[in-house]
């Protein structure tokens, strides 16, 4: 079965966006664990963060991360394929 160049394209952006939400689910579990150890470990007085609020840098920064990496890498993946075909588009010419 012969595919068209315009459906193998549209085919590579759904499987990019789908990879590219996988990725984004396994960010979000690794946060969630990882900052829950974090919290654990200063609520039981393991660790000591002077002053007290400082434990909630490493949270509030890296949920930050997590949001850029939805907002170019996820809501914006398929944008990113396309800049990259143009580009490679150009390159053919």
């Amino acid at each position: 079965m012969a595919a068209t160049l315009e459906e193998y394209k549209r085919l590579f952006r759904e499987a990019t966006v789908a990879d590219q939400v996988k990725l984004f689910q396994l960010h979000i579990a690794i946060y969630i664990v990882v900052n829950a150890i974090w919290i654990a470990l200063n609520a039981m007085g393991t660790i000591k963060t002077i002053p007290g609020w400082a434990m909630y840098y490493p949270i509030v920064g890296w949920g930050l991360l997590v949001v850029v990496h939805y907002w170019f890498y996820v809501r914006g993946a398929e944008n990113l394929c396309k800049l990259r075909e143009r580009e490679i588009e150009s390159r053919l010419r």
